[in-house]
């Protein structure tokens, strides 16, 4: 008996077969069909956006402004495949990119999420909402009329956007007569 075909299987159709000599010398062949199922392995070796491996951490931070991301899927089983949806019609915020891999069995499937995060553009607004000195309203470039003797004023500037910052300086150390206080305001974008 001589059997050959039945190593070495791989997944789908493969075929054995058995000669049988008889003490007379006379063969006969037989053959039959193993089939091996595919595999249903779902798993991945690496998740990449925008070529950052997230595949652990499931979450990515784009640049401002971004509206789509690249994904690329290795699967742990060469034989499976990947779809991906999500990646693209960003907006600002949480957006959910959903990676959807499917074994070689063609049945088998799991879903892998991952969290892509768009931040807003940084505000360029460097404009004030008001300006107070003493508790008086005061416009850019306007004045403030102060006894005589007053050393220092409270100035109260706030920025239209809550992202910029405010620095006054010459608030203090004033002298009778006419004293400038500058008022800087930085935009969230520098």
């Amino acid at each position: 008996v001589v059997v050959s075909g039945d190593s070495g299987l791989h997944a789908g159709s493969n075929t054995v077969q058995v000669a049988v000599t008889a003490e007379s010398g006379v063969t006969a062949n037989y053959s039959f069909t193993v089939v091996v199922a595919k595999s249903t392995d779902t798993g991945v070796s690496s998740i990449l956006v925008n070529n950052t491996d997230v595949t652990s951490s499931k979450a990515f931070t784009a640049l401002a402004g971004a509206t789509s991301v690249d994904v690329v899927v290795v699967t742990s089983d060469a034989d499976a495949s990947y779809e991906v949806s999500g990646d693209t019609g960003l907006k600002v915020g949480d957006n959910t990119v959903t990676v959807t891999v499917t074994a070689a069995d063609g049945l088998t499937a799991k879903s892998y999420e991952v969290t892509v995060t768009v931040p807003a553009n940084a505000s360029s607004d460097a404009s004030l909402k008001s300006i107070t000195v003493d508790g008086v309203s005061v416009v850019d470039g306007g004045s403030v009329d102060k006894a005589y003797g007053t050393s220092s004023v409270t100035v109260v500037a706030l920025a239209n956007s809550a992202k910029a910052s405010v620095v006054v300086s010459g608030d203090s150390g004033l002298h009778a007569g006419s004293n400038t206080v500058q008022v800087a305001v930085t935009a969230e974008s520098g």
